[in-house]
């Protein structure tokens, strides 16, 4: 058996497209003509305003593999043959895509079209007529990270009711996938992004509603109606531009021969190439004629390494040392920063002044050094007398005990005790109360409460079972078995929350059951030695976030001892239900979800990010840390607040005749959570509603709108005219209320006259 292997060959070849009527000329008898006749589609109508130098013209064959069927228009007949017209505009403003139908006298083949497909001559003409039209506005798309866009497509046919199928698929790297697909014949949809009201109408258009980095890609818009499928590419790539910042300000003021490390940051930029650049001038020659000398490019300046950002962003730092000379005193320092979403550089700039050192600056010099030594000496006499810090704390023990039917209970019992900072063998600062005295380790639980006063502090102390999981903790000279303790930070005006497991060796051997059968019994004036074994920290434990903002949710956490296997884990809990947002075990490297950088996890930083928040993110967010035996969690509240748009019905002058009543609306919407108040204030007083008077002319009344979401109320104001009626309005209505009864006398005098004649 013979393999056939059917080989397509392309020939371009050189063809004029013409509008017109069947029996016109054409207008370039040496090519070939596809004359596009009058039809209920005229291509013409989506070329609007656009001139023939501007279109990319491109004509093919269109095979409708194997399936032939009528074309539902009067005269068509049985078998067609067709074409596709691609039109691109120059500019990238369009593309156009018709499907040309060319009536054959032939039957429909019992094979594949192409392989009959009939010769077409150098100067033939083919007369056809517009069957359906597929164009869209946005073949290319730029879009920063959050806008919302619309990829346009629409499409038309010439004939009414067709059975037609829509499709969005995105191609990325390769993969494609479906996002959206509606067959008008059977009602069938899947996906969203697409008004289904306007697909009668044609407008296929699809809507994203917050651009991420996972949209980048090409966009297939397709329309099926059989027998021809038709589709157009539209091309999505996510450009942010860079924010460039200085380290220094306006102007930077040096003395001679002092050094300054001089920064410009370019952040949160997309996609990757950026190019910094600085410069210096003279800004007194700078523009002022055509021959003045260009702005020196600097030589001497280091970039740093690309950054990557949560968001997949980037960011770039460009530095040089700047040495303070007098000859550059006077000159304008710029920083120009080139990107692909910019049309034009940033540049940041700084004017240098630099000074020659006086005498008196000297003495200054000499005085703070001094006073320098000085305080390094008080400072150092004082770390010596006040090594020991600590802070009162709430002991909540445990006595876990069987009651008389023989049921495990736990009774609470809370203590008073001191947190202590120090050595082995430190005296307790208050000896009535137990003490827990953390020694120093690797892990230092102070760090974690820097810049912080004890008096802002609430400090609470717990016992710690380990659910009978007893092993030993990877430290050098740890013990079989632990005590473990937690102790709880929580900052007064809620900046903060720190737990800390404490771990305090024991001289005895694990027992066989769960340890809190076994809790030793804590002296009411007993000191604990113990060491801090794990942290977590965060410093968000309440945040308030506005709908569509973005949110870092910071949790950090830190072990004793060096490449800990540890398990992290992100939990939503909202109205009781539990849902797990991300997990990562770092022993066997299994993750779930999405939210938390792997790269920082090394680092202890499990921070989760929430790129939009939305009204179903409200909840509160719990991050757990497990490193066998111990597991810390902590709790962060997150509630939306969205901040309410005040609007009055008046502008800022109102305008009024005496007596005259006008309805005045003040609107807050789009706020939440429920609560809100308004109250209206006339020059600082309550006001009712009430009819305009004299005494009122020139107030100013004022809405003031409170929530929550806001620092301080909204308000808005306006200022009431009030005018006294005219003489001459006065003449005018005395002259229309005349009018009327004249008018009235008449209307009654004619309506009369015709019932006294048929009494008579």
């Amino acid at each position: 058996m013979n393999l056939v292997t059917l080989e397509p060959q392309l020939i371009h070849r050189k063809a004029m497209l013409q509008f017109g009527q069947k029996g016109d000329a054409a207008v370039n008898p040496q090519a070939i003509t596809f004359l596009i006749s009058a039809s209920k589609l005229d291509l013409r109508r989506y070329l609007e305003g656009v001139e023939a130098e501007q279109l990319e013209c491109e004509l093919r064959r269109y095979s409708t593999a194997g399936i032939h069927v009528r074309w539902p228009v009067m005269g068509a007949r049985e078998y067609n043959n067709w074409f596709t017209c691609i039109l691109k505009h120059t500019n990238g403003l369009f593309t156009v895509t018709g499907f040309l139908r060319h009536p054959s006298d032939t039957t429909a083949p019992r094979q594949q079209d192409y392989i009959s497909w009939p010769p077409i001559g150098d100067r033939e003409m083919l007369v056809t007529t517009t069957a359906m039209v597929i164009k869209t506005l946005t073949p290319s798309v730029r879009a920063g990270l959050g806008s919302q866009q619309k990829l346009h497509c629409q499409f038309a046919v010439d004939h009414h009711g067709p059975n037609f199928s829509v499709e969005w698929i995105l191609q990325q790297r390769g993969e494609r996938t479906s996002l959206f697909s509606h067959n008008s014949r059977t009602g069938q949809r899947q996906g969203t992004g697409v008004e289904l009201m306007g697909l009668a109408g044609g407008d296929a258009s699809y809507n994203l509603p917050f651009t991420k980095m996972s949209n980048e890609g090409t966009y297939i818009c397709s329309v099926s109606i059989i027998p021809v499928f038709v589709s157009v590419d539209i091309v999505l790539q996510v450009e942010e531009a860079p924010r460039v910042s200085l380290n220094v300000g306006s102007t930077l003021l040096l003395q001679e021969g002092e050094e300054h490390k001089v920064t410009c940051v370019a952040k949160s930029y997309y996609p990757l190439d950026v190019e910094i650049v600085w410069y210096m001038q003279d800004p007194a020659v700078s523009g002022q004629t055509a021959d003045a000398p260009f702005p020196e490019k600097l030589q001497n300046v280091l970039l740093s390494s690309h950054k990557h950002n949560p968001d997949k962003t980037f960011s770039l730092t460009s530095f040089f040392y700047l040495q303070g000379a007098l000859k550059r005193s006077g000159r304008e320092f710029s920083c120009s920063v080139s990107h692909q979403a910019l049309r034009v550089p940033i540049k940041k700039s700084f004017i240098l002044t630099v000074e020659e050192p006086s005498w008196m600056l000297y003495i200054v010099i000499s005085v703070l050094l001094t006073l320098c030594v000085l305080l390094c000496y008080l400072h150092v006499g004082v770390q010596c007398v006040y090594q020991v810090s600590w802070l009162p704390c709430q002991f909540t023990d445990e006595h876990v005990f069987k009651n008389e039917l023989g049921h495990t209970e736990t009774q609470l019992i809370h203590r008073k005790a001191m947190l202590q900072f120090g050595q082995k063998g430190d005296a307790a600062v208050n000896p009535q109360a137990i003490t827990f005295l953390i020694s120093v380790s690797k892990l230092d639980l102070r760090r974690y409460l820097e810049g912080v006063e004890a008096e802002q502090l609430e400090c609470e102390l717990r016992r710690y079972s380990t659910a009978g999981n007893y092993v030993r903790w990877p430290v050098m000279g740890a013990r079989e078995y632990n005590n473990w303790f937690t102790c709880i930070l929580k900052h007064t005006d809620g900046l903060f929350t720190v737990t800390g497991f404490l771990r305090h060796p024991s001289d005895t051997t694990a027992p066989r059951k769960q340890d809190y059968n076994h809790w030793p019994p804590i002296g009411d004036r007993e000191m604990l030695v113990t060491t801090t074994a794990l942290v977590i920290k965060t410093l968000t434990p309440s945040v308030r976030a506005g709908l569509g903002s973005q949110q870092k949710l910071h949790c950090q956490f830190a072990v004793d001892h060096h490449g800990p296997k540890f398990s992290v884990e992100w939990i939503l809990q909202q109205r009781g239900e539990r849902t797990s947002l991300f997990s990562h075990n770092s022993r066997t490297g299994q993750r779930q979800g999405t939210g938390v950088e792997l790269m920082g996890l090394a680092d202890g930083d499990a921070s989760y990010n929430l790129p939009f928040t939305k009204m179903s993110n409200e909840g509160t967010y719990i991050c757990s840390v497990s490193i066998i035996p111990v597991f810390v969690s902590v709790d962060i509240v997150l509630q939306v607040e969205e901040a309410p748009r005040v609007s009055l019905n008046v502008g800022s002058t109102l305008l009024l005749q005496e007596g005259e009543e006008q309805k005045v609306t003040c609107e807050a919407e789009s706020y939440y959570p429920l609560d809100v108040e308004i109250v209206w204030y006339m020059q600082d007083l309550a006001v009712s509603a009430q009819s305009a008077a004299l005494k009122r002319s020139g107030r100013e009344f004022t809405c003031s709108v409170s929530h929550k979401a806001l620092r301080v109320p909204i308000k808005k104001n306006f200022i009431l005219t009030v005018e006294e009626p005219s003489w001459m309005l006065y003449i005018v209505i005395s002259v229309l209320l005349t009018l009327c009864v004249l008018l009235c006398y008449l209307h009654v005098g004619e309506c009369e006259e015709p019932q006294t004649k048929s009494l008579k």
